[in-house]
């Protein structure tokens, strides 16, 4: 592990008010594989920033097309750029990034997906609140780009009543005028993440290439009594599935299944993870049975479940 303890303060030492205390210079992390088709509005988004307290840090996975050059063309001469000659996956990248920043003396990290966009107060409000909820990690509101007027992220919590033990994301954004609200669990597309959280509890766990490492990240942070708070401002407009063709593409069955069943192992053991395969099944089938996907993207799930489960120590 290369972050050092984090310096402890004397405990005669009041907590400076919110108003008082320094806006976290954050680094925003960001992993590039093909990203040319959505690169331009996340960009510009970046561009159009009121606060400047900030630098990006993006990793490209080995793309075949021009996203490292739309980043060095960029007009932010300080933003960092590694190119990767393989695919290392999406979590093992994001490591390279938080490693980078946490070098560079940054306080915070904002995990953000590039196929989102944002409004120019989005990163002054962030700062703001992580000077008045600090230690917390925070996540914005995630709307659907398509239609931003409906939640793809307002709260989650990990629960058992969808079938399987696993993260439940709400589209629910609560009524009322509160700033904000616990959560257990927070999708990695906007994140920001304080960086003694790492120092802390570690990366992100690269054995998942892409699929459930936030999931995972979360319910360690749980387990370390980490508080998630969602807020309700500033918001975030994400284009879902975008990069990686859909939730039904057959990398996206491949990913999701196959580390569904690495999460489960790591977390409950192999016992209670076969408990669960009878109804992992029902839910695979139940997608063909209502017609929500063909019979061969339902048969990739089935197999991918037992592949994985053949796979695990």
């Amino acid at each position: 592990m290369r972050f050092p303890p984090p310096a402890s303060s004397p405990a005669s030492s009041p907590a400076p008010s919110p108003a008082t205390r320094t806006p976290p210079r954050i680094a925003i992390v960001t992993v590039l594989y093909n990203s040319v088709p959505v690169l331009p509005d996340f960009l510009a988004s970046l561009s159009a920033q009121t606060d400047e307290n900030w630098q990006l840090i993006a990793i490209d996975n080995a793309s075949s097309d021009a996203s490292v050059a739309m980043v060095h063309a960029w007009g932010d001469t300080s933003a960092m750029v590694v190119a990767n000659d393989t695919n290392v996956g999406f979590a093992a990248a994001t490591n390279q990034g938080i490693l980078l920043a946490q070098d560079a003396g940054f306080d915070a990290v904002l995990l953000l997906n590039n196929d989102t966009v944002f409004g120019p107060d989005f990163m002054a409000r962030l700062a703001d609140a992580a000077r008045t909820v600090p230690g917390d990690i925070l996540a914005p509101v995630v709307l659907y780009d398509d239609a931003p007027d409906r939640a793809w992220f307002a709260g989650g919590r990990f629960t058992w009543w969808r079938g399987a033990f696993q993260p439940h994301a709400s589209e629910h954004i609560p009524p009322g005028d509160a700033p904000s609200w616990p959560a257990d669990f927070a999708p990695g597309c906007a994140l920001l993440v304080p960086v003694a959280v790492f120092e802390r509890i570690g990366l992100l766990d690269e054995q998942f290439f892409v699929y459930w490492e936030d999931a995972d990240f979360c319910l360690r942070c749980k387990a370390a009594g980490i508080p998630i708070t969602v807020l309700r401002a500033p918001t975030i407009r994400h284009k879902v599935s975008t990069l990686t063709q859909g939730e039904t593409s057959d990398f996206s069955v491949r990913m999701y299944q196959g580390n569904q069943i690495r999460f489960l192992h790591k977390h409950l053991g192999m016992p209670a993870t076969l408990a669960q395969l009878p109804l992992l099944t029902a839910k695979a089938l139940l997608r063909y049975v209502a017609r929500r996907e063909r019979w061969a993207t339902t048969r990739l799930r089935l197999t991918t479940i037992a592949s994985a489960l053949k796979t695990r120590p």
